[in-house]
């Protein structure tokens, strides 16, 4: 029988995968996405005290259980590299595993964005077809969105342009010319 109490509404949670359906993945850096949902199911179980706060060993043993609860929760929703590092510290609350996985993400920002920024001024069509190519775009745009860091569209349309080179000159050269520059989907 599930525990009564403030934190009834946890025990219920019988699958936190499909709730949280991404996992967090340095590889995709999508920590402010996978953040945002987890901080929002917690917000929804009435459990977010326990990603601003440690547990204490003073609070009583429903709030232990629940701290536990969430910290499963983490454990669940983490890629598998994420989830051995995270093991290895041994947190002991939720707090402790939330804190730690936001600072792995925060330590490695700037110079990924640095990268990305790098990789999108530097992407040719090469042999992409054109869908391939924006796709690529959108993803690298994605990425540093989710990293906090907005391509204006107007940046966005040059990148592309610069990266076209010589398979599509006409292309570019009415994209250039166009009066007012398309924006980024136009194009």
């Amino acid at each position: 029988m599930a525990p009564s109490g403030k934190y009834d509404k946890v025990y219920t949670v019988t699958s936190v995968t499909h709730l949280i359906p991404i996992k967090l993945d340095l590889a995709k850096l999508n920590y402010t996405h996978w953040s945002t949902l987890f901080a929002n199911h917690c917000s929804t179980y009435n459990v977010s005290a326990f990603l601003e706060s440690a547990v204490t060993t003073n609070d009583d043993e429903e709030t232990k259980k629940a701290d536990a609860a969430v910290l499963g929760w983490i454990y669940l929703t983490i890629s598998e590299p994420h989830l051995e590092r995270l093991l290895n510290t041994q947190p002991k609350t939720a707090y402790s595993a939330w804190e730690f996985l936001k600072k792995i993400f925060q330590d490695n920002k700037r110079s990924k964005v640095v990268e990305l920024t790098s990789e999108l001024r530097a992407l040719n069509i090469g042999d992409l077809t054109p869908e391939q190519y924006f796709r690529k775009i959108d993803s690298i745009s994605a990425m540093l969105a989710n990293l906090g860091t907005t391509i204006q569209d107007e940046d966005l349309v040059t990148y592309a342009i610069h990266g076209l080179n010589g398979r599509f000159p006409h292309a570019k050269h009415i994209i250039l010319h166009n009066n007012p520059f398309p924006s980024y989907e136009t194009v």
